[in-house]
């Protein structure tokens, strides 16, 4: 299947719920002391629980980072088995969502805005797993249903502003 094929947007994923991007192991992905996650994804209510971007598996060895979305009640950022979960009412449309860790606090954006911060020190778990996009850990369940676009890693936190230019300069695209 063709992942960019019959996109809406240009550079986005068109995922459907049985497809998902994934990114072989190296060392560039073994962050261990500060990291950003980022994407736009397009909700339409129909996801329940599902990956937008990580190497997160089942059973807790293999946790390391994870950005999540549940569609229409709320978004997650994980680091290790911890998270930071903003609890709100999706819209149907774009979101841009930002986590950040840089050993000693993590951070989530949503719309360019931090909504959640919580002390948190502990060295980030490495994996030898793949990243996925549109995927979480090898779970057949938690494949997401639709569009993630310019997902990214930074080996190192983004200041407020970093994140706050990202959004400025996706959200005519991602929003219309």
């Amino acid at each position: 299947m063709n992942l960019f094929e019959n996109v809406r947007k240009q550079g986005a994923l068109n995922l459907d719920g049985n497809s998902w991007a994934e990114v072989h192991d190296n060392a560039s992905l073994d962050v261990t002391d500060a990291i950003s996650l980022e994407c736009w994804f397009y909700n339409d209510g129909t996801s329940n629980g599902d990956g937008l971007i990580g190497k997160w598996y089942g059973g807790g060895v293999d946790r390391s980072y994870m950005l999540w979305s549940n569609g229409s009640s709320d978004t997650r950022f994980y680091i290790n088995s911890n998270l930071l979960q903003y609890t709100a009412t999706l819209s149907i449309g774009w979101h841009h969502i930002v986590g950040t860790y840089d050993q000693a606090k993590m951070r989530f954006y949503f719309n360019g805005s931090e909504e959640l911060s919580v002390s948190q020190t502990a060295a980030i778990n490495t994996s030898a797993l793949p990243l996925e996009i549109g995927r979480q850990g090898a779970a057949t369940s938690a494949q997401y249903p639709n569009q993630i676009a310019q997902p990214r890693i930074y080996n190192r936190a983004l200041t407020a502003e970093e994140v706050q230019r990202n959004y400025n300069a996706g959200k005519n695209t991602y929003t219309n």
